[in-house]
């Protein structure tokens, strides 16, 4: 280590304290998500859970895969806060009320682990998700009319579980399955609760 050179009347600047291990303070998570995303059709929802059981024998992962209820495509993700603006929800509502809904398939013939994010995905080619990619745009362009920043960059996937385990991208059978209304969503985080804000078009009354 080179040796430190002082300055006649300057004292050396203290070491910096070192902090036991385990005891260094972790950023917490905010407590909410707000996000549109497509979620499929329940039959279809059921048919791609079987295939994320599957894939998860398939390639011996550990942990829990996603619920069928809870299986969706983000189409754009507007922040986290501890308690989501009112404000910022109408403005959204607002935005996605100016978009037609969504009305075509989408053809997932891939899965692949994400390296930063450590999801399992499903995904497909630019040709098979190419309706599903045009939707978010028309979406993010009322969106940004409406005074939000959407992020640009999209790659079409569906998550079906989170993994330590590197998985190349590889071919599988393909699911197929119709968009039909997309939602906007609160989601609770480290509850597993996705709160429905607003739905196009709006589900059938029960």
């Amino acid at each position: 280590m080179p040796e430190q050179l002082l300055l006649p009347g300057i004292d050396p600047a203290p070491l910096p304290l070192r902090r036991p291990r385990g005891t260094v303070p972790r950023r917490e998570r905010l407590p909410r998500s707000l996000f549109f995303a497509i979620f499929p059709r329940p039959e279809d929802a059921a048919s791609i859970a079987a295939l994320g059981a599957r894939l998860k024998d398939r390639h011996a992962l550990k942990g829990k895969l996603t619920e069928a209820h809870r299986l969706h495509v983000t189409l754009h993700h507007l922040g986290s806060y501890p308690a989501v603006p009112r404000e910022t929800v109408q403005a959204a509502l607002e935005a996605a009320a100016a978009v037609a809904p969504p009305s075509f398939e989408v053809v997932f013939d891939e899965a692949m682990r994400f390296e930063q994010s450590k999801a399992f995905v499903l995904c497909g080619g630019d040709s098979d998700t190419a309706a599903l990619a045009a939707f978010r745009q028309r979406l993010g362009e009322a969106l940004a009319d409406a005074g939000f920043k959407p992020e640009r960059g999209f790659t079409p996937h569906m998550t079906l579980a989170y993994t330590p385990r590197k998985i190349e991208r590889h071919s599988i059978e393909p699911v197929r399955w119709t968009a039909r209304s997309f939602s906007l969503i609160e989601s609770h985080v480290g509850e597993s609760i996705h709160e429905v804000l607003g739905q196009w078009p709006s589900a059938p009354a029960a």
